[in-house]
């Protein structure tokens, strides 16, 4: 702390400081434990009696006088306040507070000073100093404020860090690609869900490839970001986009524009979201639903198997022209169907189907109708295949149905 103000006994010291006797301690007091970097020991004496005089807390004083013996103590993170003298021999205070923090010390930490500058307090503060006191007009209430400020501020602090951690883990883990880009659309986040959703090897690639036009095609860019000035946020934009590797994907994106005190717009969030099975499950439903319509009211007939050659489904053509119910053929090889001299040629035809020999097959065929009798059908029997590209089943058109 210096000499010049400490000069003197003890009682001398207090005296000068207008330290009368200890005010009656506050019950349920928190305590507090501090380490005071020194290398005048007249300032524990000091120090301990500013304290003592603080009815609102117990502090738990400890003292060390020089710059390595402080390093070592504050590495052990063992307090709850540092306050440290500027000049510690041939070392700074302000080089002590600098490597504790590069070390990972959050605690608030104080430097004592002979004489307030500027320089030193803009020195102070860019080290990460909680607070600093001038020498020689530090009483309780100067120190119990600092002390609890300093304190509070550490607390407010590490609250935002955790709260920054938590959602930065989130943001990290999350299934959904997340984003944030400045108004023009330069990125200055994406989380790794994202990555992997466009194909790329890491973050920055998506710079130049997607982030300028916000995630969505270059062609709907235009109305993306309409749409964005004008509501501030847009939900459910589908737009397709095309990866390094050539597959296209269908995204669905959620975005919002923050706003600065001008009223313009700072920077965009969004949310990338993966739809492609969605939209092609959708346009599946709808080309099923489509095909369920003309199934039930074409005048053809028609018969859908499996892929061993079983009947799944009949149409109420074909069951009017053959006289069946569709109970009394569900589950029956189509070959049944069929006059004996056409099974084994039909069976060949759905194998060949199965195994991609082809796709279409055309030909006319004899088939036994439910009253025994011979009908002549031109038959298109087709594969369909499910979204995977595989096979799923087989149509058979009935073109035209004549008795034998």
């Amino acid at each position: 702390m210096g000499v010049g103000y400490l000069r003197g006994t003890v009682p001398e010291i207090l005296r000068r400081n207008r330290l009368h006797p200890p005010p009656d301690r506050m019950a349920d007091k928190p305590r507090i434990r501090v380490l005071l970097i020194d290398d005048d020991p007249a300032a524990f004496v000091l120090t301990r009696a500013i304290m003592d005089h603080i009815p609102s807390a117990d502090f738990d004083l400890e003292h060390v006088s020089t710059a390595d013996e402080g390093a070592e103590v504050m590495g052990r993170r063992e307090h709850d306040v540092y306050l440290v003298d500027y000049l510690l021999g041939d070392h700074s205070g302000i080089e002590v507070v600098r490597e504790a923090r590069a070390a990972g010390n959050r605690a608030p930490m104080i430097l004592l000073t002979g004489k307030g500058k500027y320089e030193v307090d803009v020195e102070a503060m860019t080290a990460g100093v909680s607070d600093y006191l001038e020498k020689g007009k530090v009483g309780p209430e100067v120190m119990e404020r600092s002390i609890r400020y300093s304190l509070e501020r550490a607390r407010s602090e590490a609250q935002l860090r955790d709260s920054e951690e938590r959602h930065r883990s989130m943001f990290d883990h999350l299934p959904i690609g997340l984003y944030r880009t400045s108004a023009e659309g330069e990125l200055r986040d994406a989380n790794p869900a994202l990555v992997q959703l466009l194909g790329h090897p890491d973050r920055d690639t998506l710079e130049s490839e997607y982030a300028r036009n916000f995630f969505v095609n270059p062609s709907h860019r235009q109305a993306f970001l309409d749409r964005l000035d004008q509501f501030g946020t847009v939900r459910g934009f589908e737009s397709e986009l095309t990866r390094p590797d050539g597959r296209v994907v269908r995204v669905r994106t959620a975005a919002r524009s923050h706003r600065g005190t001008d009223g313009l717009s700072a920077y965009v969030e969004g949310a990338v979201e993966d739809v492609s099975e969605e939209v092609e499950a959708r346009d599946l439903h709808g080309r099923a639903a489509r095909f369920d319509w003309v199934f039930e009211g074409s005048g053809l007939a028609i018969v859908i198997l499996d892929l061993q050659g079983a009947v799944r489904n009949a149409n109420p053509a074909f069951l009017r022209s053959f006289g069946y119910r569709l109970r009394e053929i569900r589950g029956r090889a189509m070959a049944d169907l069929a006059d004996a001299a056409d099974r084994d040629a039909l069976n060949r035809e759905v194998r060949m189907l199965v195994s991609g020999a082809h796709e279409v097959s055309e030909m006319e065929r004899r088939l036994v109708a439910e009253d025994g009798a011979l009908l002549w059908a031109k038959t298109r029997m087709g594969l369909v295949r499910n979204a995977k590209g595989t096979p799923d089943h087989i149509v058979i058109l009935f073109e035209d149905v004549a008795e034998g």
